[in-house]
């Protein structure tokens, strides 16, 4: 007889499962309630042309990628600041004609705009002074606290004439696009230049859907006492404003709501369900981990682009290559990196001559000081190094610096590494591990710090290293430079699956289904998604 017993579901099925009741509640959502996005920089850049005529150029970052994947034919409301002088003229002409919102013609944008325009006074304030560098440094605990930050007299008018005002303005904008709409609408707040935002609509709009999430990371109390009390605790009250707060990794979320009881007043935090009780409301408290767009780092890597730059790149490779991909900054421990290669070297002489370091990095902020100071110190470093070990009758140059933006010339390079090189201080994510896990081509090892928000998910097939940690680094690469091709074939293996699996999509996707959930709570099922309007 044969056996007519159900077999139990596998892992693989009840994943699918997941993913398939996911899919539904933000398809039921995305049908019943508009989207509302907002964030410093948007989706979209414009160009004035000599006649006149706007042109728009849709932007490529993980955000915009994400969103696209997943509204699927529905449309969305993006908020964002002016970035260029074509967006500040676009945005001029929108409010002459009585727009309410921008198209963005001569693009397959999904999205429609409106633009915050602050004065350049308000937004170099706002950004230049509070969001870059003050709360930047801050999250990734970069001050050098004996010595920085000062909060000065410049600082607290940065603060309330540029940060404040500024944050006003976007939920002000937000509001208005809000009253487009007959239902409440999904507001999806980006990023630690708009903590304020939420508060300030909860205070207008009481029964509002709003969630913020913050890529980067999150310190625990002790070190927000750098800030003053007002600045903090205004800080995490915006942020209560939001029905969910989302970070990269639970050790975020969890710092936050250590804060959260630290400085807010009246505040209560249930741990167990990660959620935080303030004024007769809920906030919950989540992570989702932002991933990549897999297609799409295929598409580029391997375009006509990328092919051009591997006719020269391979000038650049030795028997060995190591590789880092970073911004010239400090919270990309850079420095540290070529000083673990100088121990390697110094501790086995057998690789001189036959491992090239080669560090693509850009230029970042050079309006800071501190990035200014950072970039002249890696130049000494490599110079160090280079006078160190470098062979004039081979011409042997150890550590190589090629600097640019090319996104193209990355993944063309990240195809041939034998060690990727990722040991940043600390990071909400760090994409970069995961690009080169799915595009390697020669079983690359990745020496990943504990730091990084990556660690959570790749961690168990990288080596992995403390940031600070100059001598475990130089041992892991040495580890990485001799490792049996078998295990590093199944560890590039299991870490490209990984990657692959949990992409760019899933991590916007999941972030929809807990709004729709939690709307369903909050609201009560007659006005959930799916519902009809009393």
């Amino acid at each position: 007889m044969p056996n007519t017993r159900e077999h139990p579901p596998t892992a693989i099925d009840i994943d699918q499962q997941e993913s398939e009741a996911k899919q539904a509640m933000v398809d039921s959502l995305l049908e019943n309630r508009q989207l509302i996005v907002a964030s410093n920089r948007g989706p979209v850049n414009f160009t004035q042309d000599a006649d006149g005529q706007f042109s728009a150029r849709q932007g490529q970052g993980g955000l915009v990628t994400a969103v696209s994947a997943v509204l699927k034919g529905h449309e969305a409301t993006w908020i964002a600041a002016a970035m260029t002088e074509g967006d500040r003229l676009r945005a001029q002409e929108a409010e002459e004609s009585g727009e309410t919102l921008i198209t963005p013609h001569g693009t397959d944008s999904q999205f429609k705009l409106r633009f915050v325009v602050p004065t350049e006074e308000a937004y170099h304030r706002y950004y230049n002074v509070i969001s870059n560098p003050l709360l930047w440094f801050l999250q990734h605990y970069l001050w050098d606290t004996p010595r920085s930050p000062d909060i000065t007299h410049q600082t607290w008018t940065a603060w309330r004439d540029g940060y404040v005002p500024v944050n006003q303005v976007f939920a002000d904008e937000i509001i208005v696009a809000c009253e487009q709409f007959d239902r409440e609408p999904v507001i999806m707040l980006q990023d630690y230049q708009l903590y304020l935002v939420g508060g300030m609509i909860r205070e207008k709009r009481p029964t509002a859907i709003i969630q913020h999430f913050v890529h980067i990371p999150w310190p625990d109390p002790d070190y927000w006492r750098l800030l003053p009390i007002e600045m903090r605790q205004g800080i995490c009250e915006g942020l209560l404003g939001c029905d969910i707060v989302g970070f990269q990794i639970p050790d975020h979320g969890r710092s936050f709501m250590y804060t959260c009881e630290a400085y807010v007043p009246g505040c209560s935090i249930d741990y167990a369900n990660k959620c935080v009780q303030w004024k007769g409301r809920k906030i919950q408290v989540r992570h989702y981990p932002i991933s990549i767009d897999a297609d799409a780092v295929r598409k580029t890597a391997y375009s006509q682009e990328a092919r051009a730059y591997e006719r020269y790149l391979p000038t650049h490779w030795n028997e060995f290559t190591i590789l880092r991909v970073d911004r010239a900054e400090p919270s990309k421990n850079i420095i540290r990196g070529f000083h673990a290669f100088d121990r390697f070297l110094e501790a086995h002489p057998e690789f001189q001559n036959r491992v090239n370091f080669i560090a693509v990095t850009q230029p970042s902020r050079m309006d800071v000081v501190e990035y200014r100071d950072y970039l002249d110190d890696m130049s000494a470093t490599v110079g160090r190094i280079n006078a160190k070990y470098s062979n004039v009758e081979t011409g042997w140059q150890p550590v190589q610096i090629i600097m640019g933006e090319s996104y193209a010339r990355v993944l063309a390079a990240m195809k041939w590494y034998d060690v990727l090189l990722v040991n940043s201080i600390i990071d909400g994510m760090n994409l970069v591990a995961k690009e080169g896990a799915l595009i390697n081509e020669r079983s690359g090892v990745i020496v990943l710090s504990e730091g990084a928000g990556a660690a959570m998910q790749l961690g168990h097939d990288a080596l992995m290293v403390s940031p600070a940690d100059i001598e475990g680094t130089a041992e892991a690469i040495y580890t990485a430079l001799t490792m049996p091709i078998r295990e590093r074939q199944g560890r590039a293996r299991r870490l490209r699956r990984s990657v692959e699996r949990d992409d760019v999509s899933v991590w916007f996707r999941d972030q929809l289904a807990d709004i729709a959930e939690d709307a369903a709570d909050h609201l009560g099922s007659a006005d959930a998604p799916g519902a009809e309007v009393a």
